[in-house]
């Protein structure tokens, strides 16, 4: 009885990718199954190529994670045209910045764990300067205001994350109503009338509470400089 003939397996023609290609599919790996789906093997059979291909376009690991985060900061969009304050603009940076790491789950954990640095960032930090200074803010204080903003924005999505975004708020609400109810309410009286508001500290508004208390005290601080 003759063997099954085993299929030939799809390859990419030689020469068919390029750079930007296998960053791409990275990014959408990591978007769609989260960064510890990111290997070499699972990104080539998406690719549908060798694993030893993909390192004729990024040298190793590092190198990819380091190209993911800095392609996902190009779908970053502030509102056209800017606020014409200082606080409008670190605002604006803020929520935006927020919502490209929300639409790139592991852009925050790739910033939160490695140092990127490359051309996009340099562009951020230009156009945002540009703007603060034409709204009175030297650019020194302006570039620690944007990365005041940025280191925020990183770790509250960090924060935000695993809390609720990979589950919904509900499932979160009802993790904390649950452990609660397992407590004497004798001993939690102020946390008792807290505990509906405890799911909404991984959310926007945590987000936009903390942003504008930030922001309002960076350009109080400046105004006070000045």
């Amino acid at each position: 009885m003759d063997s099954p003939v085993k299929p030939a397996s799809r390859r990419r023609p030689r020469g068919s990718l390029t750079r930007e290609q296998v960053i791409e599919a990275a990014l959408r790996l990591a978007d769609q199954q989260g960064l510890d789906a990111l290997s070499m093997p699972n990104l080539a059979q998406r690719l549908e190529c060798g694993v030893m291909t993909i390192y004729g376009y990024v040298d190793n690991k590092e190198d990819l994670l380091d190209a993911i985060a800095l392609r996902g900061l190009a779908d970053l969009r502030l509102p056209r045209p800017l606020p014409t304050s200082a606080d409008g603009i670190l605002l604006a940076w803020g929520q935006a910045l927020r919502q490209t790491l929300l639409e790139h789950p592991s852009m925050a954990l790739v910033f939160l764990s490695r140092a990127v640095i490359g051309p996009g960032i340099f562009s951020g930090i230009e156009s945002l300067a540009r703007a603060l200074s034409r709204a009175g803010m030297p650019t020194p204080a302006a570039l620690h205001a944007v990365y005041a903003v940025v280191i925020y924005t990183t770790g509250f999505v960090g924060w935000e994350l695993p809390r609720t975004v990979r589950q919904s708020q509900g499932e979160y609400a009802a993790a904390w109503r649950r452990e609660f109810a397992s407590l004497p309410p004798e001993d939690f009286p102020l946390t008792a009338g807290l505990v509906d508001e405890l799911p909404r500290l991984a959310g926007v508004e945590q987000f936009e509470f903390g942003l504008q208390a930030l922001v309002a005290g960076l350009t109080r601080a400046q105004a006070g400089a000045g």
